[in-house]
């Protein structure tokens, strides 16, 4: 029994910081009935809101009859009375919240009995869920619900978070270049180089060469072999 108070209290603390964290940013909206809440005894009220205003009032108005005459020191305390009794609430409910959301901030049992007092309500604002009402409203499943449980900032997450290991430039390898199907590929044409032309010959002196009709050149005198060359 005891642990099960001891995890129970860690988780409404837990809870508490998150809501705390959500008020602060604006996230979360609270809202307070000083009908509810404004009574002698309750941890919020302040007679003080009431009878401070009241007696700058009638000072003040105090002051204007005896500087001028009592005509305009009358007209000047009625208004001063109407000021108070339709203005003064709205001076009483402002500082009234003021001091509420400073003492449920405070800490964990603050807000609980706050929250069991009623006269509370929190809307998310930019949600459209309903306000969660107290008493009868649970306050701790609308903060599961709207602000998650457990979620660490996420400073902390990126603290553990794993480091990729960066390769050298010279490991990582690139494949090359796969063509496309349908893509367009220019046909590579092979140029057959033209034969190398045969040397051209020039004739050396002394060389001997034949006519195109192989017959010796006229220049040169060849022995007669006929029956008419011996006689």
């Amino acid at each position: 029994m005891a642990d099960w108070r001891e995890r129970k209290g860690k988780e409404d603390e837990q809870l508490h910081d998150q809501l705390k964290a959500a008020i602060l940013s604006g996230r979360v909206q609270v809202f307070t009935d000083p009908r509810v809440l404004d009574f002698p005894g309750s941890p919020v009220h302040q007679h003080w809101d009431h009878l401070l205003p009241l007696t700058a009032l009638m000072t003040l108005a105090l002051i204007i009859l005896l500087a001028t005459n009592v005509l305009v020191g009358i007209v000047v305390m009625t208004l001063c009375t109407l000021a108070h009794l339709f203005g003064n609430k709205y001076y009483v409910g402002w500082r009234l919240k003021t001091r509420a959301l400073a003492y449920m901030a405070d800490n964990t049992l603050n807000f609980q009995t706050l929250w069991q007092m009623g006269g509370v309500a929190m809307v998310m604002k930019d949600g459209n869920e309903p306000p969660c009402l107290a008493p009868k409203g649970d306050w701790r499943k609308f903060i599961r619900r709207n602000l998650g449980e457990g979620e660490s900032p996420r400073s902390d997450r990126l603290v553990h978070a794993p480091v990729p290991t960066a390769h050298p430039v010279s490991e990582v390898m690139t494949p090359p270049p796969t063509p496309l199907a349908d893509s367009f590929q220019p046909d590579i044409i092979e140029i057959e180089s033209e034969p190398e032309a045969a040397p051209v010959a020039h004739p050396q002196p002394g060389e001997k060469w034949d006519s195109v009709t192989d017959r010796p050149p006229h220049d040169e005198v060849v022995p007669d072999d006929s029956p008419s060359g011996h006689q």
